[in-house]
Order: C-alpha cells, then structure tokens, then sequence
C-alpha cells in the first residue's frame, strides 16, 4: 500500500512539472502570437492612409484569424497560472483544456487559409520592397524573425495540443477530477487532426527525429493509370509524396508497393480546365453496375429468407449464397473504381524547366478531400524548408517508409452498396434543401458560393453547388435543392471564397434523422448553423420512398413501350406503370424549374437507352434517370404515353368527349359559372365513366402538371402551354377506333382534333387546379373534388 502511495503521489508530482512545462511553452507561444498581432495592427493602421503597406484584402488574408488564436491561448495561458498560483491539491486544469479543445476549429480555419497567407506574403514581398524590409526581421524575445516564420507557429503548434495531452493523460490517475475532461479535450483534439489525417511519425519510428520525415495526409484514392482507374494509396510526406498500389500478400491481406514519387518542392497542383492529359479508355458503366448489384442482393436476401423460412440448412443452397457474395464483393470493387468523379491532378516540375513532367490523374468524390489534398500541399510548400537529405530520397528508402505506415493507416475503403441488415437504418428518399442567408456576418466581404455533400453507405459525395456566388460579408443565397438519399446519415456544408484558387472558410456536418419526416409534413424542418464564423439559416424535409410509388418491378421481361396499359399494371402489380411515377418523379425532384419543361427534346441517343433499360431492367432505368439531361427524362415519358396502343382517355369515351367539349361556347370565361361550367360538368362525367387504373394515371399526371404550373416564372410552362403539349397525348383516338377514318378525312388530318384536345385537357387542367386550391393538405385531389 505504502509503494502505491508513493507511485501515485510520484504521479502527482509529474502532473504538475508537466503543466508547469506547459506554462513555459505557452509563454513563448503567446509571445510570439502578441508579437504578430502588434505587428498586425501597425500595419492595419496603414490601410486608411494615402500610403498603405498592404491592400485591405491582402491583410485580411496574410493576418487570418491572428487575433482569434491570440485571445485563445491567452486565456488558456492565465488559467494554467492561476490554477498553478492556488497550490490547490489535487492541481486542476483539465477545464482549460476542455475549452481549448472546444475552440480547435480556430486552427482549422488557419490552417485552411495558412498556403494562400503564405502566398501572399511572398507576393507582396515581391513586388514591394518595402513590405520585404518590414517583414525579413521582426524582433520576437530578442531574436529576428521573419513573417513566414511567425505564421508558421501556429502549424507547428497545431501538433503539439495533442502531444501535451497524451503526456499529461499518462500521468493523471483515473481517480483525478481532470481525467474525465482531459480524456474528452483529447478525444476532440484528435478528431480535429483525423480530419486532417495526421499522423505521429514518431509511433512508427520511435528513434527518429521528429524534425525528419513526418505523414502529414494519406487516404486511398483512385489513379487513372494507362487510360484504367487504379485504386492506390496516396501519401503525402513533409518532403515528398508517393503513390503505392496495394499488393496482396497472403488470405485478406495486403501491403504497399511504390509506384512513384515527387519530391515536395517539384509538385504542381494542375488546376482543372474541363480537360484530362489522359483519357479513360472503357469507362465503367455505373447504372449497370448498381443494376447487376441489385439484383444480385435481392437474390441473396431471397435465399437467406428461404433458409430461415424452412428451418433447415440447404447444402445447394448455401452453395449458391457464397457464389453469389463474392460476385457481389466484386461489384463493389468496380464500384469503389468508378463512382468517384471530381479530378485531382498534381504534376512534376521538370528539372531547370517551367515545363511539367507526365501528370497524375486521381478522382475523388467529395469536393472536401480534394480541397484537404490541394490545401496540405500548398501549406507545405510554403511552410519551412523539407528536412535535409529529402532531395536525395530513393525508391528503396521511400518504399521502407509506406511498409512502415501499413499498421498505422485505417485502409478499409468501406462499402458502396447496402450490405447488411445493420444498413436499414440509413435514409432513402429525397431531402428538400433550402439555404437561406447568413444572419450573422463574417470576418471579411468576400465572393462566397457554398456546396453541399451527403454521404452514401459512409462515402460523402458532392451533390449541389450554389448558383450564386455572393460577395458581401453577410451573403445570402436563398436557393432550393432537391438532394437524392441513398444510404446516407449526414449532410455537410462547405463554404468556400471564390478567390484565385477556391479557399474553403468553413465546414459543418448535419445528422439527419427519420423524425424529420413526420415534421416534413407539417412544412419542413428549421435548423440554424455556424459555419465559417456566421449563421447560416436552412429548412430541410425529407421525402422518404413511398412504397408504393418507389416500388421498383422485379426485371422480368415484357412488353412496356406499345403494350397494354392493363397488362403492364398488372405485370408490375401496380396502380401507376412505374416508368409513369419514376419519371415524374424525377422531374419534380430537378426539373421543374427548367424552362421549357415538357417542351424542349431530349437526347435521342439517351432517350433508346432509356427505352431499353425500362424494357429489360427497371432498377436500371430508375439509375440512368439520375444520369441523363432532364428533356430525356420528359422526352421518354412522352413517348411512353404517346405509344399506347389506346390513349389514357380511351377511345370509347372520345366521342362524348368531344361532344361534351363542343356543346357550348364560352372560352375564356369564369371556370365557376356560364358557359364553361357547364362545359367542365359534363367533361366530368366522361371523366367519370374511365377504368379505375386510367384515372389513377390521369390525376397522378395532373396533379403533376398542376406542380409544373406553380413555377411558371421559372419554367414558362402555364397550363395553355402544358394542355397543348399533352393534349393529344392523352386522347388521341387510337386508328382502329369507331370512326377514325371519317374524322381524319373531315378533320384535315386531326388539326381540329388537336385544337379540341388541348381544350379538353386545359378545360380539366384548371378545374384540378381549383381543386388543389380548395383541397385538404392530406390527399392528393382528383378531378371529381
């Protein structure tokens, strides 16, 4: 007892010489930091006079979040020396820390903008003298320091919060009231750098300097290599960066091999122009491979509830299961290859040449990895110099390293497709965004734009990118997105100034949650968030997947285009043909804004291949909707309706209606009362007289409609313009129709015909219209409301 006694009074003890240590270190540091910042407000007191040392958009760049940072560890400082001062046992700092952690972001926000401050300080120094003599020597506790050294600090330090916090955890009993808040500053502390990936090089190479070679970014990442998409791990050292391929060695285990390597001071950031230096020589085709995975699943999840159902263990059975998880594990590797799609492009500078060396291609598929990747290595770049020796490194020599990092690195590239049951929790559906503007401002009036990622089965996927790029210190944005969910959890906002190289100011992650749908009714849900320093307002609802109108048919072969519109309900066992529910549904979720909706042509390449994948496979139509221009969308419904072999208004019911269409006169008069209603009465009751399935599909389409009309400033589309293009769609007489022959001789090929059609449905269109007015939020009206 007597020997656990002192050990931890042993403990204790350490405890408060590493603290001390910590004042020590603290000092040095917010010394430097008040240097800056005196430094900082001598030249801001420039700025309003005839003869500033820099420009108001320069110091705002080159002094970032300077007085932020100050004020932080100031107050960090005095607190450690006033628990310190109280001689109070046990010694309690572990609030401090706390508060510290709970501020990191600080350093995020430095660290993001550190490459462009650095830059800009080179390029003034350039090109003013005078701001080069101000800024080679600035005195800092008695010794001459550069700008560049003094904006490094805070890089240097960023490291250190969690090193001091590993140290003083090892020796804080469990007992001690700051374990439980020291191990909290920790775990928020290390989340900031997992962001970042940083990684100890001292855990992997306990003997080295820490001044030496050190990981500062790694991911797997997808490389175009000979015109093929590779997956490889991509390194990024504080003096070079390599690429390795994985190399199996041994049952579900892999290590690295070197690829190649550019030195740090030879890498160039090929900024994107729309162009690649290398093409893709088969491009994977991805709906298909989604469509083939989906099958695949189903036929899984069929055979696992076959076994359970009969209690019993079917050899063949089991058999057929395991073939078909490693074709599914197969499917995902291509997927993990092809659904990756923002390039990232980085080039060698050849030597005494401006000329650049054979680019690398790589795709990632969220705009935030790729600004991390872009930011670290301008922010080493312009950083100090790469450890000594790093212009000699070799192959061999690198090659030990990357086999070094294997046990350190989280290499699992998580999955692309739903694969358990663990995944039903995730959200499907869609999730209506609207982004309002900041109500609180922001540091500094600069172009922002924002953009929106949601992930998928873990993987974050760049979906939308604001339209409007605001320049003002508050912007205010005021746009709508309809963001398709699969598989996702989060949302996350990024904020970026639109500069000479896209800087992101802030970031902020949203959980998503399937209470929102019940609120979602009721008009959406209302979140404020802080991102980049401001208050960002938002409203979000969430749509998930009805069952019935998400439903898609099982693939079994049939006619679609030209059959039955009974025989295809019945084959899918649905009241609405799915290509009916899934097209609209697509354009209501990203084209109802679009002018000329409904009235400009597709693609006729897209629209055959949509053709074909409606007739052969439904999920993997469902996919290339997402894929092609919106008119193609349009376009393939159109033609769907248009090929019925009877229109939706049948031909029974064509004679009465262009009686009842004829039976009076009064365009243009009031829809409640004269002429016209008496005409929309007995429109009406033909309405009435149609099979139960037409109906569904003729109020499912006007409601529709009716939806398109309501943004007409945006589409052009009022009803006129709608009944025109549908119109003879919808009741066209079929040829072999009682009749048909007379009419089209005595009708001038159908022009009055045409001309009536669209009166018809313009005549129905407005009395929807009234109904979706007068009607209850609950049900979707119909025509006989």
């Amino acid at each position: 007892m007597e020997s656990s006694n002192n050990a931890e009074a042993e403990r204790l003890t350490m405890h408060r010489c590493i603290v001390t240590s910590i004042i020590e270190s603290e000092t040095v540091y917010v010394e430097c930091l008040y240097v800056m910042e005196k430094y900082m407000n001598a030249i801001k007191a420039t700025l309003s006079t005839s003869q500033p040392v820099i420009t108001e958009e320069e110091f705002g760049t080159i002094f970032y979040k300077i007085s932020e940072l100050h004020e932080l560890h100031k107050s960090f400082l005095e607190g450690l020396k006033s628990a310190v001062a109280s001689w109070e046992e046990p010694l309690c700092v572990g609030v401090h820390f706390k508060k510290m952690a709970e501020n990191i972001n600080v350093y995020g926000a430095f660290l993001h903008n550190y490459g462009r401050a650095t830059d800009a300080v080179r390029r003034r120094c350039a090109s003013s003298q005078r701001f080069a003599d101000l800024t080679r020597q600035i005195a800092c506790r008695g010794q001459p320091m550069s700008l560049d050294d003094l904006l490094h600090k805070p890089v240097a330090r960023v490291q250190k919060n969690a090193l001091v916090l590993h140290d003083l955890i090892k020796y804080t009993p469990a007992s001690h009231p700051d374990h439980a808040m020291l191990t909290e500053a920790l775990n928020m502390t290390q989340h900031f750098l997992d962001e970042f990936n940083i990684i100890q090089t001292k855990s992997m190479f306990p003997n080295a300097d820490r001044a030496q070679r050190r990981l500062v970014k790694n991911s797997f990442i997808v490389e175009l290599s000979d015109g093929h998409r590779k997956l490889r791990h991509l390194f990024l050292f504080n003096d070079v960066i390599a690429c390795a391929k994985y190399k199996a060695s041994g049952r579900d285990k892999f290590t690295f091999e070197l690829k190649w390597f550019i030195p740090l001071p030879d890498i160039v950031v090929v900024e994107e122009d729309g162009s690649s230096a290398e093409r893709e020589t088969s491009p994977a085709n991805i709906v298909a491979l989604k469509s083939q995975a989906c099958t695949v699943r189903d036929q899984i999840l069929a055979e696992e509830r076959a076994l359970q159902d009969d209690k019993k263990i079917r050899l063949g059975g089991r058999g057929a299961a395991e073939k078909q998880r490693k074709k599914l594990a197969e499917l995902e590797g291509q997927l993990v290859l092809a659904s990756p799609n923002l390039i990232f492009r980085i080039a060698a500078r050849a030597p005494a040449s401006t000329a650049l060396q054979r680019q690398h291609v790589f795709f990632l598929s969220s705009e935030y990895e790729r600004t991390q990747w872009i930011d670290s290595i301008h922010a080493l770049q312009a950083s100090s110099a790469p450890p000594a020796g790093s212009n000699t490194v070799s192959m061999l020599e690198l090659q030990s390293w990357v086999t070094a990092c294997r046990s350190y690195l989280q290499t699992d590239m998580g999955s692309y497709l739903l694969r358990s049951g663990r995944d039903d929790s995730l959200l499907l559906g869609d999730l209506q965004l609207h982004i309002g503007g900041m109500t609180a401002p922001l540091d500094t009036a600069a172009d922002y734009y924002i953009i929106v990622e949601v992930d998928s089965y873990g993987h974050y996927f760049r979906k939308a990118k604001s339209k409007l790029v605001c320049r003002s210190a508050q912007p205010r944005w005021n746009e709508s997105f309809t963001i398709d969910l699969e598989g996702s959890q989060n949302l996350r906002l990024l904020l970026y100034e639109d500069a000479a190289r896209p800087v992101l100011r802030g970031k902020c992650t949203v959980k998503l949650s399937r209470e929102w749908v019940a609120e979602s009714a009721a008009g959406g849900v209302s979140r404020t968030v802080c991102v980049g320093g401001g208050s960002l307002p938002l409203r979000l609802k969430l749509l998930p997947p009805e069952r019935s109108a998400r439903h898609v048919p099982n693939s079994k072969s049939g006619a679609l285009f030209g059959a039955k519109i009974t025989h295809v309900a019945k084959r899918e066992k649905r009241n609405i043909p799915f290509i009916i529910s899934a097209c609209i549904r697509e354009v209501e979720r990203r084209g109802i804004h679009e002018v000329g909706i409904y009235r400009v042509s597709g693609s006729a390449s897209d629209l055959n291949r949509l053709k074909k994948s409606f007739e052969t496979n439904a999920y993997e139509a469902e996919q290339l909707l997402k894929e092609v221009d919106i008119h193609s969308v349009t376009g393939v419904l159109k033609l769907y309706l248009r090929e019925l072999p009877e229109a939706l208004f049948t031909d029974a019911l064509y004679p009465e209606l262009l009686k009842a269409w004829g039976s009076t006169q009064g365009v243009g008069t009031s829809v409640d009362s004269g002429p016209a209603h008496t005409r929309r009465h007995a429109l009406l009751k033909c309405y009435a007289q149609l099979p139960d399935l037409n109906k569904n599909c003729i109020d499912f389409l006007l409601n529709h409609f009716v939806k398109v009309n309501q943004h007409e400033t945006e589409n052009k589309m009022s009803l006129h313009n709608l009944a025109t293009v549908f119109g003879p769609t919808l009741l066209r007489p079929s040829t072999s129709a009682p009749g048909a022959k007379q009419r089209t001789d005595l009708l001038a090929a159908g022009t009055v015909d045409a001309m009536a059609q669209a009166g018809i449905l313009y005549c129905l269109l407005q009395q929807r219209q009234l109904a979706a007015q007068l009607s209850s939020h609950h049900r979707a009206p119909t025509l006989l409301d």
